[in-house]
């Protein structure tokens, strides 16, 4: 819709991108080797990134629509992700990239439909202290950018 929007659907794509990248770049000995800040496999980590978009989305819409941010604690974060991780133990690359496209076309065709004024709609953060977070801080921080980037940097620090 405006050009914030564009960029930050851009910047989303490109950290996207660069996963996929190193997705389709893993040898299988790669593929099956444990990062060291998740404790899951690439495979596991790879589809935690590709299928946490449904739950991103949560975060992302809710003040552009104004409704209350997902009161998700911690724990409760962290019990969803280790049952994936659990679930996922054998998934493959084919898998997590086609995942990870279809995911991440809808998400970037989410954030270009958002105005300015959307943008900078706030809400209560429960992950972050209950501080008052924008939505493009949502896309740009841990929530979706920063997530997917973050994962990236452990996958290819990993052996």
């Amino acid at each position: 819709m405006g050009s914030r929007s564009d960029a930050l659907a851009g910047q989303f794509e490109q950290a996207v991108a660069d996963f996929a990248k190193a997705v389709e770049a893993c040898s299988d000995a790669k593929w099956s080797a444990v990062c060291n800040a998740e404790g899951w496999t690439v495979a596991q980590t790879a589809q935690h990134v590709s299928g946490q978009f449904p739950l991103e989305m949560e975060f992302i819409t809710a003040p552009p629509e104004g409704k209350p941010l997902p009161g998700y604690s911690l724990d409760d974060i962290n019990s969803k992700n280790d049952d994936r991780a659990a679930k996922h133990g054998s998934v493959t690359r084919a898998d997590v990239l086609r995942e990870l496209r279809d995911g991440a076309a809808s998400t970037a065709a989410y954030i270009r439909t958002l105005s300015d004024e959307q943008l900078d709609k706030t809400g209560v953060l429960a992950l972050a202290g209950g501080a008052s977070v924008s939505t493009q801080q949502l896309i740009e921080g841990g929530v979706l950018i920063g997530h997917v980037t973050g994962h990236l940097e452990s996958i290819r620090a990993t052996g």
